[in-house]
């Protein structure tokens, strides 16, 4: 099983768009973590595209707001208040947040990162929720150093494969921490962001299409993160 989710991490709406419209091209299903409102995100297919939430509660660790956990979450789910799911910005969790989160009905969790890990399976936490695990990550992969020629995942394991694309790696084709830093200047200008755009060798764009294209190809159904939830839940009470 073949899943896709996106983290979008405060991108401007044409970054955003574009990476909305390669999962439309190829007809295929994702999950965007939201970090704040997005116009184009808010107006696509909901059928396709799930909006989950994504807060950042890493100010708390380094004391430089006066925000609460709970304010914090709850500011990003009155921005999107029919959310079902939720990955913390740099995967922030602990017992107390878990608990936060099935208190605000959320329904899974996505905070539990394998990376090429085979074999993945929702499971359920003691709080209720459905914690569905994610085995690759496109900063994540230039981070090891590996290139992106191959995901260095088995595509054809039977367990779960949840992939995580950022739309600014997706935007600039990301290859390396290098590029991205030095891009990283001008996050809210795309214009400008187009003079760091990657086109000599393959990056994250090119490894996003590639497994598109497998999908659609190799006829593989697609699934948002709530689908996955709820399939599990299911047969979980029966």
């Amino acid at each position: 099983m073949i899943a896709f989710t996106s983290d979008i991490d405060w991108a401007p709406e044409e970054v955003i768009l574009d990476t909305i419209g390669l999962f439309e091209e190829y007809d295929v299903k994702c999950t965007f973590f939201s970090t704040h409102h997005s116009r184009v995100l808010a107006k696509a297919d909901k059928k396709k595209f799930e909006i989950a939430v994504h807060p950042n509660f890493n100010p708390l660790l380094n004391l430089s707001g006066n925000k609460r956990a709970e304010d914090i979450l709850d500011e990003i789910l009155d921005i999107h208040p029919d959310a079902k799911g939720i990955r913390s910005h740099s995967m922030m969790q602990s017992t107390a947040l878990l608990q936060m989160f099935a208190d605000k009905h959320l329904v899974y969790d996505s905070n539990h990162f394998l990376p090429y890990q085979s074999g993945l399976k929702p499971f359920r936490l003691w709080n209720g929720m459905v914690r569905i695990p994610y085995n690759w990550e496109d900063d994540v992969h230039w981070a090891y150093g590996y290139e992106f020629e191959d995901c260095g995942i088995n595509l054809n394991d039977t367990g779960l494969n949840v992939f995580d694309f950022h739309p600014i790696h997706i935007y600039l084709n990301t290859e390396n921490k290098y590029r991205y830093t030095e891009a990283k200047k001008f996050y809210n200008d795309p214009k400008k962001l187009k003079d760091f755009q990657n086109n000599e060798i393959k990056g994250a764009r090119n490894m996003l299409v590639s497994l598109l294209k497998y999908v659609k190809e190799n006829k593989i159904q697609s699934y948002r993160q709530i689908d996955i939830a709820q399939d599990f839940l299911n047969r979980y009470l029966i």
